[in-house]
């Protein structure tokens, strides 16, 4: 991994644990052991940073999007799409959609749209895997498929934080519950891990 690419990640793993505004590019240099000088070759700005992580995170969206796809059930293409924020709360991580939502207004205008192409491919991405759902019998909800992909994005936004402050257990009893809420061939069947430890 190369320089830029090593900053690139280091800088998004801090995004995600710390808060972008929490760290300083000499953070940066001496956690990679080169000089400040390195990190503004590459990244002249620190919403230049931001702005790059922002993009690296659509590009890894898009490739997992382009994967889910070749998946043909709708419930396993939403058991994927979980299972990115449960590796996160795993290792305490929040997702990038919280981490930016939280330094917003911080960021150049250029940085913020690029963090609203983000959330909307997101959201759009799960609309259609909710209208697809439902169309095939897969998924019951009320209300549109947006109003509930919305509902998906920030619950498991949401849930990140809660498994900080209160465990990672907590995630899995909210992805749990989500699933199961939407998914009625789930909800007959055997009761989840998080609802046995509960009792």
């Amino acid at each position: 991994m190369n320089t830029r690419d090593e900053i690139l990640r280091l800088g998004e793993e801090l995004m995600r644990m710390q808060g972008f505004n929490a760290f300083s590019y000499y953070h940066l240099a001496d956690a990679l052991k080169v000089r400040p000088t390195a990190v503004h070759y590459h990244f002249p700005t620190k919403d230049a940073l931001a702005l790059s992580i922002v993009n690296h995170s659509r590009e890894t969206f898009h490739s997992f999007a382009e994967k889910a796809a070749l998946e043909p059930d709708p419930q396993k293409r939403l058991l994927k799409f979980v299972q990115i924020f449960s590796e996160n709360a795993e290792t305490g991580k929040i997702c990038l959609m919280g981490a930016a939502g939280a330094d917003f207004y911080t960021f150049s205008e250029e940085t913020r749209a690029a963090v609203q192409r983000l959330v909307s491919e997101i959201i759009a991405w799960l609309t259609v895997l909710m209208r697809d759902g439902r169309k095939s019998g897969d998924f019951t909800f009320e209300g549109t498929p947006r109003t509930r992909a919305l509902l998906i994005a920030t619950n498991m936004a949401a849930s990140l934080h809660m498994a900080r402050i209160l465990g990672k257990q907590e995630f899995q009893r909210i992805a749990d519950q989500l699933i199961k809420d939407i998914c009625p061939s789930r909800q007959s069947t055997a009761k989840s891990n998080s609802e046995r430890k509960e009792k």
